[in-house]
């Protein structure tokens, strides 16, 4: 009976080791890398961006918006003073993004300069002080 007990406690040692050995071997195997891409998170609904750059600034630059404003737009139409237009992922106005088929962002600013009209992105004007 005694040798009856000491195989099974010898079977079931031997079975753990066995477990630990495989599981162990297991951990050095060379696993598939798992690789993480950064994305830039870009939003494309338009939100209302103010240029707060007041004398003879380019409109069509990105640097010179921001969501809030530091001056209150007007009635003159001198100098743009809100566009619509989505992020580009930079925290700007993405100048590219198209508007319609062949129509970007910045082509609707350069119309809307050259015209002293309004539009779809150009919002308002102020007066370039």
């Amino acid at each position: 009976m005694l040798t009856k007990r000491n195989s099974w406690l010898r079977a079931g040692v031997l079975t753990v080791l066995g477990l630990g050995l495989a599981y162990g071997a297991q951990s050095f195997t060379e696993k598939e890398e798992v690789k993480i891409e950064k994305t830039v998170s870009r939003s494309l609904d338009d939100q209302t961006w103010y240029n707060n750059e007041l004398i003879n600034s380019d409109p069509t630059n990105p640097a010179n918006y921001a969501l809030t404003p530091k001056f209150e737009c007007g009635d003159d139409d001198q100098e743009i003073c809100s566009i619509k237009a989505p992020d580009n992922g930079s925290g700007q106005p993405d100048m590219s993004h198209q508007v319609s088929p062949g129509v970007t962002v910045e082509d609707q600013i350069e119309d809307a300069v050259s015209s002293s009209n309004t539009n779809t992105t150009v919002q308002a004007f102020r007066s370039n002080q």
